[in-house]
């Protein structure tokens, strides 16, 4: 599946994780998934983040 609008889906992800009331959210690793990441941090919109290494060799971001 193609993402035609990284923000858009980053702050869709951020939504629907705080209607849920969940803490976390997960989403590429990728450096521009990593940028926006730290533009929603200086923003206001998420408290952190980091990149996480998965045992199989691939990468994701998670935010709180």
């Amino acid at each position: 599946m193609s993402v035609n609008d990284p923000l858009g889906d980053l702050l869709s992800r951020i939504r629907n994780a705080q209607m849920r009331k969940k803490s976390k959210v997960s989403d590429a690793a990728l450096a521009p998934a990593r940028e926006r990441a730290r533009c929603a941090e200086t923003e206001g919109y998420i408290r952190g983040y980091t990149a996480v290494e998965h045992k199989d060799g691939r990468s994701s971001s998670r935010s709180s």
